[in-house]
């Protein structure tokens, strides 16, 4: 406890450079005779710490001391800094605390440089709730249980070892190991029931993640060559959805996207979403399909 008292005066110190012993002591919320016996130590401790008397008076630290000290640049100050402002924004920690006492130590104003909102527009409170219960449950190691939908909208209910919190594809997703499958899997966060989410108080001894966890590679992969072209109007979208290696550029302007995936409901109507701005070239199922799920939306408004 003195331990940490003595710590606390520097903080103070090196913020204020003067404070008298009363002003310590209320901060403190100790007496002024142990302040007195707290610079004492730390001035026994080769800490320069000293006590004047008189108008202007009080304890002081040395000027300059921790900046001739400090086993950092000042470049490495600043992303220190800048870093812990990140964390504080993503939410990976509670409040700016730590980097306010660090930049006591390094005597510079910390600057909020980031913000972070990890939901998305209109997101109820649950959502962002949601987030900070996975957070603490992956640094604390505390189990996570949730009623959980599949794509074919079956419910379950999961007690999981949460690991990663990942974004991909425009989706957050929970990567954790599942009790009830014994195996890792990744849990789409749109298909958590949030306002159910609870970390459980029991607590698990972190595995070795698997090098790959199926969704998680960066390109996709599977058995079906497609043949895409796109017109002029959709290249933004196309440089931003592709890889540069799939991406070829016509006479005309278009973009012709060659890949192969795997040619699910879900590729499909991702497809389907460029509308006519999209030809697809190869395979002709995927050509038939396309025509017939136009033919469908043009009935409908017929």
């Amino acid at each position: 406890m003195q331990t940490g008292r003595l710590f606390e005066i520097v903080y103070l110190l090196m913020e204020r450079r003067r404070m008298t012993t009363e002003e310590l002591a209320r901060e403190l919320e100790v007496s002024a005779r142990t302040i007195r016996r707290d610079v004492e130590a730390l001035s026994g401790a080769g800490i320069p710490v000293y006590m004047t008397r008189g108008k202007g008076g009080g304890v002081h630290l040395l000027d300059n001391y921790v900046l001739n000290k400090s086993l950092v640049s000042e470049s490495e100050q600043e992303e220190i800094l800048a870093a812990l402002s990140a964390l504080g924004r993503t939410g990976a920690v509670d409040d700016d605390a730590v980097r306010d006492k660090l930049a006591r130590v390094f005597q510079r104003e910390p600057v909020d440089w980031l913000d972070m909102d990890f939901s998305f527009w209109g997101a109820p409170p649950e959502y962002k709730h949601a987030f900070d219960i996975i957070r603490r449950a992956i640094c604390t190691r505390h189990l996570l249980r949730f009623p959980y939908y599949d794509a074919a909208g079956n419910a379950s209910v999961r007690t999981v070892e949460p690991a990663r919190l990942v974004f991909k594809e425009s989706c957050w997703y929970v990567r954790a190991f599942c009790l009830e499958r014994q195996a890792w899997r990744t849990f789409k966060l749109f298909r958590i029931r949030w306002e159910e989410m609870e970390m459980l108080s029991e607590q698990f001894a972190m595995r070795a993640l698997p090098e790959s966890l199926g969704e998680s590679g960066s390109r996709p992969h599977g058995p079906d060559k497609l043949v895409l072209r796109f017109d002029a109007s959709s290249k933004e979208r196309v440089r931003e959805e592709f890889a540069p290696d799939m991406i070829g550029y016509l006479d005309d302007g278009r973009l012709e996207v060659t890949l192969t995936c795997s040619l699910d409901e879900r590729t499909r109507f991702y497809l389907l979403s460029f509308g006519s701005h999209l030809e697809a070239i190869e395979p002709a199922d995927l050509r038939n399909w396309l025509r017939e799920q136009a033919q469908q939306v043009a009935d409908t408004y017929r």
